[in-house]
């Protein structure tokens, strides 16, 4: 099994940073680049999948992502671009000048997700790794090594074609972008004031989409995301005693249920927004009724008014759910923004 190919979003990626240089800006762009870009990304592609394999092969959770950033470094420091690593904790910035005009910045991530691989391809994730205190497997499950492979894959090509454009190219590696803290990390570590703002930025996202083919949208076509955490701390026992304690795992079921009520009975129903709980924790044994019940899940929307009232929404239904259960104590929710997570 080959990596979903990169050729067409390289070639897109490359065709429409030609048109950020006043030298390219013709409406025979695509046709006048395609067969070189073509050419180029036909020799690489066996260096483009042992990478995407190495990567693949060696996920790292956000903050922790040190191999695979180094690798890139070193990637980005062969085709030719002062590198920098590093930048919001495990983040590069790899800067290549070629003369006067725009600056562009393609962006790639860098992290992995806290699951299990089961493809049973013979470079499948094995690796685990610590995350909430839990050890659990690590996987690329959302794309991001292809997406690694892509933007290397898109500096070499644009580097082997440099006579035919001008500028500056900006090639950043963002961390945790699962745990949607990489982008602030990298900014409030000076990304702009250090390198410069650009003045276009890229990316792209895998999707299950027909193979081969490349997706764009006016507007929006990823959500915001908003992380989402409740500790419901109670009153734990025996659980042949249930009336002695005040039991989290009930209130937290039913704030589970509840909170969908935010989604399809407050929110406008022709506007986009989602409430997700994806995780919940507690308990040990299944006598034994917890002292504590923690939920993580997820936000997402498009508009900053259906955030605010899904935000709202969740806020309010977690308060209920502890005073009707009686909650000694309830911990809110930790609130994270981040765009297209």
């Amino acid at each position: 099994m080959h990596m979903p190919s990169p050729l067409k979003p390289i070639a897109a990626c490359v065709l429409m940073l030609g048109l950020a240089g006043s030298a390219l800006a013709q409406s025979s762009v695509a046709e006048q680049f395609a067969p070189k870009v073509t050419s180029l990304v036909s020799g690489m592609y066996p260096q483009l999948q042992a990478v995407y394999e190495d990567i693949h092969s060696h996920p790292e959770l956000g903050f922790q992502e040190t191999r695979t950033a180094a690798k890139l470094a070193a990637e980005m420091r062969a085709i030719g671009f002062q590198v920098t690593e590093k930048v919001g904790k495990t983040g590069v910035v790899a800067i290549f000048k070629n003369g006067a005009g725009p600056t562009v910045l393609v962006r790639t991530e860098l992290d992995a997700l806290p699951m299990e691989e089961k493809t049973g391809l013979p470079y499948a994730s094995k690796v685990k790794a610590v995350f909430s205190g839990r050890e659990t497997y690590v996987a690329h499950s959302c794309g991001h090594d292809i997406h690694m492979a892509s933007w290397l894959g898109t500096a070499r090509t644009l580097v082997a074609l440099k006579d035919q454009w001008h500028g500056t190219l900006m090639f950043v590696a963002q961390p945790a972008e699962e745990l949607v803290d990489g982008a602030k990390a990298m900014l409030a570590d000076g990304l702009f004031t250090r390198f410069g703002k650009p003045d276009f930025a890229f990316a792209l996202h895998t999707s299950p989409a027909p193979y081969g083919t490349v997706a764009y949208n006016a507007g929006p076509i990823t959500s915001n995301s908003d992380g989402l955490e409740i500790t419901f701390m109670v009153r734990g026992g025996h659980g042949s005693a249930p009336d002695k304690t005040i039991d989290p795992v009930a209130i937290a079921a039913k704030f589970i249920v509840d909170v969908q009520t935010v989604v399809s009975r407050e929110k406008d129903p022709m506007e986009f927004g989602v409430v997700t709980v994806g995780a919940v924790q507690a308990g040990t044994v299944g006598n034994i009724i917890p002292d504590t019940a923690v939920l993580r899940g997820t936000i997402r929307s498009y508009k900053p008014e259906v955030r605010a009232k899904l935000l709202e929404g969740v806020r309010r239904t977690a308060k209920g759910e502890a005073m009707i259960g009686i909650a000694v104590k309830w911990v809110a929710e930790q609130l994270r923004r981040s765009i297209g997570a």
